[in-house]
């Protein structure tokens, strides 16, 4: 996997460490992600562990799998989108910071994240059969990861298949604990490639991925089964027309079942002293379903020295979610979680780059997007709960859902200048704009007890970020370095927040909802490494955010990642190499009290990777190392709570993780 950091607005293929033979296979594409410079994450069990760059998650992020959105199928995020990208089949991720394009969709304030794969680029490569097979285990934690990537193509077509089996065991962490994260996944995928001319590409793909026995200490409740699809049909075009660089149109359609319990996986609680049900178990879940639907048709064009960009996009996502009651094997809809959520956006976008004199280059975009927002079932009253989505709505917020409409405007421009050689200063402006998702906006959780409630703000307005940042980026023969600060003041922050009474909340009693809040966020980033000698290469990074509330008297935004980084040596020769990683967080006391997503204040921590590779022949590569070589016991600040070891008090990251990989290439 080449993995791109996108810094400057005329981005560079980087390979700023060999990501996927410095670490054992990450679990999901949010613990791989975890290892970049400025991303950290919040871990939730062994899988659905989701990245956070420049202090932003969720749908602050765009994260497009081979062009595709994903938007998970559980409400308390068991599996963000990063989750369902099977790493080893892409061939390159690429990570933009912050806005630095405007034609991968509205919002994205956080960053962007292109999950991609090239099977044309590999047919074209390596005519005729070709492919990969790798196998991985460790000893704490993944059990075993079996792939295989196979390929056969040439000038006027190809044919990939791709296929996957894992089993992750539970992991201790460092204090011996066994933290529940088990979890089994299977992927299996077909791409289909048409290339008439040199030019032109027709491609089908179909993935599909399939989860059973997830466990998440950090919720009530484990996934049995889970299940995902993703269509997509791709064209690609360069016509004759002087004036035409490219054409490019895709479609696509995830879909997502989910299935989440309180017993089939554990032990379920029992009804209290007080109820009829005494001591019997009370047995709960929550079938969801999320389908997103999309496409997107890009145009380039050349005028004299100016690249224009333009073209349309189209999302829409359907989620339904149902919290049922299971005592007696029959459902019972106690809750709409998401009653029946449509949130529909169309997007025009044009993007200019243009070189100018003295090696200098501005990026200039501009888009406009259209939202729709409707919840069918927001006037339906679950056969065993007592009230409507709209009747809880009513009684925190004082208004109902009804069709809605947003028009979001966004804007970029982006300046670089080369000082002198190798020395370049980049800068960016950007204003986006991000529609409040199915869950921040409607979902509708209802319990007797205040504290237990989570109710979505169909009212809520959209977040507007206008953001800067500043950088410097150096390259020589010998050494590599690159520093940007970014400052992000937000207009109506969507805060996930704890019911006191503020401003246009109408209850005390502290159940989940959502307000708007203006807030701030700023940080920097450094980064660099050094050719010591022909095969020594010292490495580092350090990343820092602060994210505030300021309508709130200065107040904490809950779970923002605290200072940290890595140092990193490396020996390389032809055949083999080793390595050397220390990687750290400060400690974090910035917290949000008030909020029931902060689990306190976190210790810093610091913990050793050691790893290796050996190249047996021009086809067979062996990989091993030690991650946390000193069974360090830590927790990463934005991580949940461990709900069922209070003791750990946060989901512990794992222990000592002794891991090995082999891969065969043909």
């Amino acid at each position: 996997i080449v993995v791109k950091e996108t810094v400057s607005i005329n981005p560079n293929a980087a390979e700023p460490e060999l990501y996927n033979a410095t670490r054992g296979m990450p679990s999901d594409g949010g613990d791989f992600l975890s290892q970049i410079n400025g991303v950290s994450m919040s871990r939730f069990g062994g899988r659905g562990l989701e990245p956070i760059i420049r202090g932003q998650s969720q749908t602050r992020l765009n994260i497009l799998l081979d062009g595709a959105y994903v938007h998970g199928g559980c409400p308390n995020r068991m599996d963000p989108p990063a989750s369902w990208a099977a790493l080893e089949t892409y061939e390159q991720v690429e990570v933009l910071k912050g806005v630095q394009s405007v034609i991968y969709g509205g919002g994205g304030s956080g960053g962007t994240v292109l999950f991609e794969r090239d099977s044309r680029g590999l047919a074209q490569e390596a005519p005729g059969l070709s492919g990969r097979v790798s196998a991985m285990g460790s000893d704490n934690g993944i059990r075993s990861d079996v792939m295989a990537d196979v390929l056969y193509g040439g000038s006027s077509g190809y044919v990939r298949l791709l296929g996957e089996l894992k089993n992750v065991d539970n992991y201790d962490d460092g204090d011996g604990r066994e933290v529940r994260s088990a979890f089994d996944h299977q992927q299996g995928g077909v791409i289909l490639g048409y290339t008439p001319t040199a030019q032109r590409m027709l491609e089908f793909s179909y993935v599909k991925n399939d989860f059973q026995d997830a466990l998440y200490p950090g919720a009530g409740m484990d996934s049995p089964d889970e299940s995902g699809s993703i269509t997509r049909f791709r064209y690609e075009d360069k016509p004759a027309a002087a004036w035409l660089g490219s054409i490019k149109a895709e479609l696509y359609v995830s879909d997502i079942d989910h299935r989440m319990n309180n017993f089939s996986l554990r032990t379920p609680p029992v009804y209290p002293a007080t109820s009829p049900k005494a001591g019997q178990p009370m047995k709960r879940e929550t079938p969801t379903s999320s389908k997103t639907t999309g496409g997107r048709a890009v145009l380039t064009s050349m005028a004299g020295t100016t690249q224009w960009t333009y073209g349309v996009d189209l999302q829409k996502n359907e989620r339904d979610a149902a919290l049922n009651n299971l005592d007696s094997g029959v459902p019972k809809a106690l809750s709409f979680m998401w009653p029946d959520i449509t949130i529909q956006q169309t997007g025009l976008f044009t993007e200019m780059l243009k070189p100018l004199d003295k090696g200098q280059r501005i990026k200039v975009g501009l888009r406009v997007d259209q939202v729709e927002v409707s919840e069918d079932k927001a006037d339906e009253k679950p056969v065993a709960g007592p009230k409507t989505p709209n009747q809880a709505y009513q009684f925190y917020y004082g208004l109902t859902a009804e069709d809605q409409s947003e028009t979001n405007v966004g804007a970029l421009l982006r300046y670089e200048r080369d000082l002198k050689s190798g020395l370049t200063f980049f800068s960016g402006l950007s204003r986006s704009v991000r529609t409040a998702d199915a869950t921040e906006r409607g979902l509708a959780k209802w319990a007797p007890v205040g504290n237990q409630r989570w109710v979505g703000n169909p009212g809520i307005d959209p977040e507007q970020h206008h953001q800067l940042d500043l950088g410097l980026s150096r390259s020589t023969s010998r050494y590599d370095w690159n520093g940007v600060v970014f400052f992000d003041r937000v207009t109506d922050y969507i805060l996930r927040d704890t019911a006191r009474g503020q401003q246009g909340i109408l209850q005390n009693d502290k159940a989940d909802i959502y307000r708007n809040v203006d807030a701030e966020l700023v940080g920097a980033e450094l980064e660099g490494s050094m050719r010591m000698a022909d095969a020594w290469k010292l490495s580092g990074s350090l990343s820092w955010v602060q994210a505030t509330n300021t309508t709130d008297d200065d107040r904490p935004i809950a779970q923002t990642p605290p200072l940290d980084g890595k140092l990193q040596l490396d020996y390389s020769q032809p055949a083999w190499g080793a390595g050397a990683r220390v990687r750290f967080a400060d400690h974090q006391d910035r917290v949000d009290d008030l909020s029931k997503q902060e689990v306190g204040e976190t210790a810093g921590w610091s913990v050793l990777d050691l790893y290796g590779n050996y190249r047996f022949s021009d086809t067979i590569t062996a990989r091993m190392g030690v991650d946390n070589a000193f069974d360090k016991n830590y927790a990463l600040h934005a991580s949940r709570s461990n709900i069922l070891d209070p003791q750990a008090i946060k989901v512990n990251e794992p222990g000592r993780v002794i891991w090995a990989r082999v891969t065969a290439e043909f």
